[in-house]
């Protein structure tokens, strides 16, 4: 796949991904209140969203990017793809 994440957006992805880990962790360890039913799924959608965050980052590659037709990845020479 043709990269279109540059380093500014890898960069918010990386932060916003380490967040949601946080909050997922953060609704483990503090989330009782909440129910073990909704404590698990909400910590189970805060690890899938920081996942995508993720592996998106590190692959410079975003589906969703490329469906907007959106492209923040600078080139710098033919063999850059």
């Amino acid at each position: 796949m043709q990269k279109n994440v540059g380093e500014t957006e890898k960069t918010a992805r990386l932060l916003g991904g380490l967040v949601f880990v946080g909050a997922s962790m953060a609704t483990v360890a503090f989330g009782a209140s909440l129910g073990p039913s909704r404590q698990s799924l909400i910590a189970a959608l805060a690890l899938l969203i920081a996942a995508v965050l993720l592996a998106s980052a590190g692959a410079q590659t975003c589906p969703l990017n490329r469906l907007l037709g959106r492209d923040t990845y600078e080139r710098d020479g033919p063999d850059d793809a």
